[in-house]
């Protein structure tokens, strides 16, 4: 093994100190860069990360007691190749955490550091940084103003994280490394205007140039129209699968709520009232709260037995799972599937079922308002995802006037 990092615990002339111990000094870096350093190491402490940050000759060392690849473990002295100025403290943390990543992973270090590994040449300006280095400082940046405790803000990193991991990790961050990728994916497609979105993002975390090319390639994506299902072929799906103890009431809940395929986990019908209470998983950054849906119909609620709740999972506002929910939410389409395609309808996706049930507040004569309360999300996105049937609706009302 080529040895990369220095000896451990003796020190010699001009060996690092730890900031934040006895005699914590370095002549040539100043206070305000090592009292930074001394809050870098703070930080990794209280995230139980076994690694700080040293400074020795004026450049930025890893130190931690690490196995290398023929298994000798140790302290060691890693260097980070950045100078001890307190604008390299992010890449610097970036470049911990990057290691102790690969250590965990693997159980020693590499016998070559990822930010001494040869370089891609690809078009575009380069920041000398591998992407696997600075996805690092994006989750850093991503999280400086965020509460990593909540559940929902992990399920949007870890799907941001999905995309980015997909680049190719040792190469040089640039434009031209992010746009290739860009260009492998579809035009006018909602996965290329996420790609767009979450590498612009990366690429201002990192401070790299001419980040608004990433604008060209956006497109103007928009969202299928969904396809109406004859509801009378739903409630014939419902009759089917209603007698299964996993996805039966699942199923017939949704199509009478209309909630959305997780929260119908945390449904609670009220047969004599005609309505039932559920957390509302509104889109975007909108927090959780309770909603009041209203069933469409209540006699259907009632010969299906919603009050006969067979689940094995479920959850309030305190305790929400995206990660289970989603997963669950996939096993229950997928024992849907072979039997709607039996009635023809093998297209089906479960926000189907929601939107039919949009679709059937309409032609009941539900007021707007109270549907889209119903449904959780607000007026103006009522009607701009059913405007068409609104619009059918005011035809035969007209048609109707003028032929009495």
């Amino acid at each position: 093994m080529a040895r990369i990092f220095g000896i451990g615990n003796k020190k010699g002339a001009g060996d690092s100190v730890p900031v934040g111990g006895s005699g914590a000094t370095n002549s040539e870096t100043d206070s305000e860069t090592l009292s930074a350093i001394s809050d870098l190491n703070n930080r990794l402490k209280t995230r139980s990360i076994k690694a700080k940050l040293v400074v020795g000759r004026n450049h930025l060392f890893i130190r931690g007691t690490f196995a290398d690849s023929d298994g000798i473990k140790k302290e060691r002295k890693i260097p980070t190749r950045l100078s001890a100025d307190i604008n390299n403290l992010v890449s610097a943390e970036a470049r911990i955490l990057t290691l102790v990543e690969y250590v965990n992973k693997n159980g020693f270090i590499p016998d070559q550091l990822m930010w001494d590994a040869p370089k891609v040449e690809l078009k575009g300006v380069s920041k000398g940084i591998t992407v696997n280095e600075a996805i690092k400082i994006f989750e850093l940046d991503y999280w400086k103003d965020k509460d990593r405790n909540k559940l929902p803000k992990q399920q949007t990193w870890k799907g941001i994280l999905g995309h980015l991991n997909k680049l190719p990790q040792n190469a040089t961050l640039n434009m031209g490394v992010l746009i290739d990728e860009i260009k492998q994916s579809e035009p006018e497609s909602d996965k290329r205007r996420k790609l767009c979105q979450y590498y612009k993002r990366l690429a201002e975390a990192n401070g790299l140039n001419n980040v608004e090319l990433i604008d060209e390639f956006v497109g103007k994506y928009k969202a299928k129209q969904r396809v109406n299902i004859d509801p009378a072929k739903l409630i014939e799906l419902v009759e089917m699968v209603r007698d299964n103890q996993k996805w039966g009431w699942l199923t017939a809940s949704a199509f009478c709520y209309g909630t959305r395929s997780g929260e119908t986990f945390s449904l609670i019908p009220d047969l004599d009232s005609g309505t039932a209470t559920s957390v509302c998983i509104p889109k975007g950054k909108k927090s959780m709260y309770i909603k009041y849906p209203i069933a469409l119909t209540a006699e259907l609620a009632r010969k299906w037995e919603l009050d006969n709740i067979q689940r094995e999972y479920s959850f309030d506002l305190n305790n929400y799972d995206p990660t289970r929910t989603k997963y669950l939410g996939n096993q229950w389409l997928r024992y849907l599937t072979p039997r709607a395609k039996e009635l023809g309808i093998g297209f089906l996706q479960l926000t189907d079922i929601r939107h039919n049930w949009g679709v059937r507040s309409i032609h009941a004569g539900l007021d707007a308002r109270v549907a889209s309360k119903s449904l959780g999300h607000s007026i103006n996105t009522h009607y701009e995802i059913y405007n068409s049937t609104y619009e059918q609706i005011d035809a035969i009302k007209a048609s109707k006037k003028l032929n009495n």
